[in-house]
């Protein structure tokens, strides 16, 4: 009797070994994304590579992990549209760990020029459609096509990522860093390299942006803001924005109505060979051209710059730029950005340092 029941614990040590080992599924071509999705334990192991025309989404179960090693290649599609994107995450309370993984979009085989504006077809790069204090941290985003990362979940943590890419200095285009559309959004601790905006919120709440690193871009934005969208609550603090065209700004629509900005902080953000603006808000914007005349569809208010330092480049506009028909509300301190030449029109009282 005894020596059945040692064969009955060695049988079952067995069989939970093999269950631990089985546990964790393991991602290392296409189709495991499918496989693997719903597994509260995952491994997406490179080199691999998607191929052309296919989008791969990854739905991790709640609280679970995935973690990624080495580099995913995604083969240059010509039927994605900027209406698709290469990879999704889907979850709740979900940790995605891409500390040792890349993730290539193969942008200089879409590069054009024109980015989502026309050229050839261009997907965007990673949707973060997670909830429930979910944590993406370590991926680095190598060569996106156009934006990098997309969030439309809320209650996420976005932590130590890198998106890169510099390699489109030329012919790189509407590569946004961050595009938001979420509220309890966290960014933190991260890098970018790109030709368009370094962060894009384009709606949400609660939104806390800090200690990244800008290089290349448009800045650190709000907006544009369209109809009906609205921003509530943003903090920007301890960032570096270095050879871009502006450093803070805020846009709204010329067009727009019915939507409004409000409760945005921009603290102790450093600016460094800034060649456009170093401080905009305007209220005329138009994709590629603002019109220069303000409008009222969309009120700025309650926004708070302090600690604003830094340098313009040679052939700079304007270090403030501010063109408004609906701002009330400002406070300015600290605004040190150097040369210093302001144009404020439409705000009343005029802030500090225009």
């Amino acid at each position: 009797m005894a020596f059945r029941n040692v064969i009955a614990l060695v049988a079952a040590a067995l069989a939970a070994a093999q269950g631990a080992a089985a546990a964790t599924c393991t991602v290392s071509a296409v189709a495991g994304f499918s496989s693997c999705s719903g597994s509260s334990s995952v491994l997406v192991k490179g080199p691999f590579t998607v191929p052309a025309e296919t989008v791969a989404t990854l739905s991790i179960a709640s609280g679970g992990k995935a973690t990624v090693t080495g580099t995913v290649t995604f083969a240059k599609s010509t039927s994605l549209t900027s209406s698709d994107y290469l990879f999704t995450l889907q979850g709740s309370g979900v940790t995605f760990d891409g500390t040792s993984g890349v993730f290539n979009g193969n942008g200089a085989s879409y590069w054009d020029g024109e980015g989502s504006n026309g050229g050839v077809n261009k997907p965007k790069m990673f949707k973060v459609s997670t909830s429930g204090n979910s944590v993406i941290k370590g991926i680095k985003l190598l060569n996106t096509p156009i934006h990098a990362f997309s969030v439309s979940g809320s209650n996420n943590l976005i932590e130590s990522v890198t998106v890169d890419d510099s390699a489109g200095t030329s012919l790189g285009h509407n590569t946004d860093g961050f595009d938001v559309s979420a509220s309890n959004i966290i960014i933190k601790d991260s890098y970018v390299y790109n030709q368009d905006d370094c962060l894009a919120i384009n709606s949400g709440s609660n939104i806390t942006f800090s200690g990244n690193y800008c290089s290349g871009g448009h800045g650190i934005s709000i907006g544009s803001i369209a109809s009906d969208k609205t921003v509530d609550g943003v903090y920007v603090s301890s960032c570096s924005v270095v050879d871009s065209q502006n450093g803070v700004r805020i846009k709204t629509d010329y067009d727009a109505t019915g939507g409004y900005v409000k409760n945005v902080q921009y603290s102790s953000i450093t600016l460094s060979s800034i060649s456009k603006y170093g401080i905009v808000i305007e209220q005329d914007y138009e994709n590629g051209s603002p019109t220069g005349t303000p409008t009222s569809g969309i009120p700025i208010s309650a926004v708070t710059l302090s600690g604003i330092t830094g340098t313009m480049a040679s052939g700079y506009k304007y270090s403030t730029y501010i063109l408004c028909a609906a701002c009330s509300d400002f406070s300015f301190s600290g605004i040190d950005i150097t040369p210093k030449s302001a144009s404020c029109t439409g705000i009343s009282p005029t802030p500090t340092g225009c």
